[in-house]
C-alpha cells in the first residue's frame, strides 16, 4: 500500500501558493495537493477556515504541524527538509541575510508592489514599509555582481523572494532593469520553478 504523504499543500490556481509550492519541488519531498480555488471562493469554506481563519492560501500542514503565510512555509520547509542547502545553519554567517530577505519578501516588497501601480506612494518615513523607489534601489544594488541573494548560493530565500520577483515583473510592476531580469532569468530556468508555474499558472491565464 502506498504511504500518504505527510505533507499536504493548500493550493490554488493563480495565487501566491507557487511559492510553497517551488520550494516543496526544490526540496524533493513528497506532498500532496488540496486545491482551495480562491476564484470560487473556497477558502472562505468553513472547513478550510478551521485550518487557516484569514481565508487565505497557501497552507500547509505537515503531520499535526499547520503552517500558513508564504516566508513561515518557507523558513519551517527549508530548516526542516533542507536544513544546512536550502536553509542556512543558524551558525551560518548567511543565516542572517537569509532570514531578513524572507521577511523583506512581505513586510516590504509585497506591500510596494500592490500599492504602487495603484498610484499610492508614501513617503518611505510615514511607513514601516519605506518607499518604492528605495525598495527598487536596494534591490539593484543588492543583485549586482551576485547570482542569487547569499552570493552564489541559492537559497530558500530566493524562492521566497524571487517568486515575488519574477511575478512583479511578468505584471510590468517592477522596473525591467537588467539586473533583475538577469537574477529571474536564473531562476525560471530550474525544473522545480517550472513544475511549480505549470501547476499554479494555468496557460488560460494569458491568453
Amino acid at each position: 500500500m502506498k504511504t500518504k504523504p505527510a505533507i499536504t499543500l493548500y493550493h490554488s490556481p493563480a495565487s501566491r501558493a507557487f511559492t510553497a509550492y517551488w520550494l516543496l519541488e526544490e526540496l524533493g519531498v513528497p506532498f500532496e495537493v488540496a486545491t482551495v480555488d480562491i476564484r470560487k471562493g473556497e477558502q472562505k469554506k468553513k472547513e478550510y477556515l478551521k485550518l487557516n481563519p484569514s481565508g487565505k492560501v497557501p497552507t500547509l500542514t505537515d503531520g499535526k504541524v499547520v503552517v500558513s503565510e508564504n516566508p513561515a512555509i518557507c523558513i519551517y520547509l527549508a530548516d526542516r527538509y533542507g536544513y544546512g542547502g536550502l536553509a542556512p545553519k543558524i551558525d551560518d554567517v548567511d543565516r542572517g541575510a537569509y532570514l531578513k530577505w524572507m521577511v523583506y519578501s512581505t513586510a516590504v516588497l509585497d506591500p510596494l508592489l500592490s500599492l504602487h501601480p495603484k498610484h499610492i506612494d508614501l513617503p518611505g518615513a510615514e511607513t514601516g514599509f519605506g518607499a518604492f523607489d528605495d525598495m527598487v534601489e536596494v534591490l539593484a544594488k543588492t543583485m549586482k555582481g551576485r547570482k542569487y541573494l547569499l552570493g552564489d548560493r541559492f537559497s530558500a530565500a530566493d524562492v521566497m523572494m524571487g517568486s515575488t520577483i519574477s511575478a512583479a515583473l511578468r505584471r510590468g510592476a517592477l522596473p525591467e532593469s537588467p539586473t533583475l531580469l538577469d537574477y529571474n532569468a536564473r531562476l525560471t530556468v530550474r525544473a522545480a520553478y517550472h513544475r511549480a508555474a505549470d501547476a499554479t499558472w494555468p496557460e488560460w491565464l494569458f491568453a
